[in-house]
């Protein structure tokens, strides 16, 4: 009778490719009133949205707009002003084996924003860091057993496989409209950022309940004498249901990310309060994780008839998904300029971390990074804002082993600062770290099995002297002895006992 092999497909998850690099943008936007006067740029910013990314036959091509802002001072003005641009991005990576359909991640930040005045116009140059991995789901036949094989001793291992089942994705229209004191005499909003923090995933009745919250602030102009802006913050929370097979929903984890935001001032009428309306568009995206697992045979022989010619292959899935969502707090000493104005009252903070790398120590991984600061204060017996920037490095202890596969974010939540001296502040920044790694395992397993020649084997008894690596599985298949029978010998037992001689009944 012939050998048949039985088989059972596995799917299983590989990296593709991993890619990342910088762009650099360039917006422009026309200065109102502009003249001969100078101006001066006290804070920029910008933030990134990718738009469209679209993996094509060995490449990713992604495009997106960098939303670009300043705050400066005209002149002698003691009032600020506030302009804005955008930039448009459109990037392609070269990975080798990317193919229409498959997933996907795409991550653009925004690492350093720098504008100046030239010719009329508020040039601002940002630099962005880029990410992708590109990731297949294929079919692995793996072999579960043979039929048609007499004398047959077989060896088998369970192959776990854990892979993306599953993406969906959803926006949330978030609305606040905030009162703001009459004391403060709000005029307008100058500039806004935003960041998010993803409190809960959960299963639920058609689907994921993805709950948290978007902290926003808003750098207001003021009419207070002495003091011309004002941070306000505010954490608008959101609760939205992405919608998903239940029986996808729950192994998940869920990413938000502003894509738009919008601040205005309503200064009111006849003395009342001004408010804040805020306005913040979310994208929620969801991702569903499924683990598969077969017993698959890792080794046979027979012990008498025909032999058989087997031959291995080695397979590298993805057993485990490892997540971490940590918080850290940073404290640095931000220096003032030479003949910088000495520090008064802090106004605002505004902090941006870029990852630079990370190494690993045992079982802990060390995040290093830079963080790029920009304070704005009153001066001590002025009236004219001033703004002092900084770069400080930074590490992050991370409890787990960090590969070329992981990805990591590091995002400032809050900053705060204070006047240490009149030459220096303390800054204090709260970080918040996310972290996934997929871990694989290596197995080597059966690919093909047939039928060889007859085993010969010499009847008597053999005194064996085991090794480092013999066990009852290794030993019987040298001398095509049963796996019981070696147990039997070794007096009921799996445990070898290396140098203690066995005696085998062949």
């Amino acid at each position: 009778m012939a050998i048949s092999v039985l088989k059972q497909t596995l799917e299983i998850e590989k990296l593709v490719g991993a890619r990342q690099g910088q762009a650099l943008l360039r917006a422009e936007a026309l200065v109102p009133g502009a003249g001969r006067e100078a101006i001066e740029v006290l804070l920029a910013d910008a933030n990134l949205t990718l738009g469209n990314v679209e993996v094509q036959k060995d490449r990713v091509v992604l495009e997106g707009v960098a939303s670009c802002q300043a705050v400066y001072r005209q002149g002698e003005e003691s009032a600020l002003r506030a302009l804005a641009a955008q930039a448009t991005l459109s990037h392609v990576f070269e990975v080798a084996g990317a193919q229409p359909q498959m997933p996907c991640r795409a991550l653009g930040e925004v690492e350093h924003v720098e504008a100046k005045y030239e010719n009329g116009h508020m040039v601002f140059l940002v630099s962005v860091g880029i990410r992708v991995q590109v990731l297949s789901l294929e079919q692995q036949e793996v072999v579960t057993g043979l039929e048609g094989v007499e004398n047959l001793e077989t060896d088998s291992e369970q192959i776990r496989s854990v892979c993306l089942a599953a993406e969906a994705s959803a926006s949330a229209l978030l609305t606040e409209e905030i009162d703001l004191p009459a004391a403060l005499d709000a005029r307008v909003a100058l500039m806004d950022w935003a960041t998010v923090v993803v409190d809960s995933v959960k299963p639920d009745l058609g689907g994921v309940k993805v709950a948290g919250k978007v902290n926003v602030e808003a750098l207001i102009a003021s009419g207070v004498t002495g003091r011309p802006v004002a941070l306000i913050k505010y954490p608008m929370a959101f609760e939205r249901l992405v919608e998903m097979p239940d029986w996808l929903a729950q192994n998940v984890f869920a990413t938000a990310s502003v894509s738009r935001l919008v601040t205005r001032v309503d200064q009111g009428e006849d003395g009342e309060d001004a408010a804040l309306e805020i306005e913040a568009e979310l994208e929620i995206r969801v991702q569903s994780a499924v683990e598969n697992a077969v017993e698959a045979l890792t080794d046979a022989y027979t012990t008498s008839g025909p032999s058989l010619v087997i031959q291995k292959e080695e397979i590298k899935p993805c057993v485990q998904i490892e997540r971490q969502v940590l918080t850290d707090t940073f404290r640095g000493t931000l220096l003032l300029p030479e003949n910088a104005p000495g520090v008064g009252t802090v106004l605002a903070v505004r902090v941006r971390p870029v990852i630079g790398g990370w190494g690993v120590e045992e079982e802990t991984s060390t995040i290093d990074g830079v963080l790029e600061a920009t304070v704005l204060y009153m001066p001590g017996g002025s009236d004219r804002v001033a703004s002092a920037r900084s770069e400080m490095p930074f590490s992050i202890s991370y409890p787990g082993p960090l590969t070329g596969q992981s990805w990591v974010t590091v995002e400032a939540i809050s900053a705060e600062a204070s006047a240490l001296m009149s030459d220096r502040l303390e800054l204090k920044v709260s970080f918040l770290t996310k972290g996934e790694t997929r871990v694989l395992q290596t197995y080597e397993i059966l690919s093909s099995v047939e039928e060889g020649e007859d085993v010969k084997k010499r009847p008597g008894i053999l005194l064996f002297w085991p090794g480092e690596k013999d066990d009852v599985w290794s030993i019987g298949k040298r001398y095509n002895i049963p796996i019981s029978a070696v147990r039997e010998m070794n007096g009921g037992s799996d445990n070898i006992q290396k140098g203690k001689a066995m005696m085998l009944k062949i």
